[in-house]
């Protein structure tokens, strides 16, 4: 049987901030923690400890994050893909703004369509929806 196990980082990180998780008592925790751990000093700091007093496989995977990172050619692809991803969300990001933006305008135009049909006059449509006159009589003749 297959299991798929959502993580939201950032919700974890809140709860990291608030102290409701702590990666010394919770192993999952830390290792989520360390995808963060280049973003945020302070939580390299914490998991370094951590590696240091209890837990060697962290070590060693700390150890060897910091001799890749040594790599210009793999530090210089890290960037390359981070960059990407962030070009990305914001792509996105725009790409919901917009459609939300000819959403609203669609059901706007809806509304003051069922507005003319009702025989509404201009002027209140106007008032109502934010069209102009011209944007009105143009909806008329469609």
């Amino acid at each position: 049987m297959l299991e798929i196990h959502f993580m939201e980082l950032p919700k974890l990180l809140i709860k990291w901030r608030n102290r409701e998780v702590d990666p010394r008592e919770d192993q999952l925790v830390r290792w989520l923690l360390l995808l963060e751990a280049s973003e945020d000093e302070e939580i390299t700091q914490v998991l370094e400890e951590i590696a240091m007093q209890e837990d060697q496989v962290l070590k060693k995977a700390i150890d060897e994050w910091e001799r890749v990172s040594q790599d210009p050619e793999v530090l210089l692809a890290y960037e390359a893909r981070r960059k990407a991803l962030l070009d990305e969300k914001s792509a996105l990001k725009r790409a919901e703004t917009l459609g939300e933006k000819k959403g609203k305008e669609e059901t706007l135009k809806k509304v003051a369509l069922g507005m003319i049909e009702k025989g509404l006059d201009d002027s209140v449509i106007v008032e109502l929806t934010g069209f102009t006159p011209e944007e009105i009589e143009k909806l008329r003749h469609q």
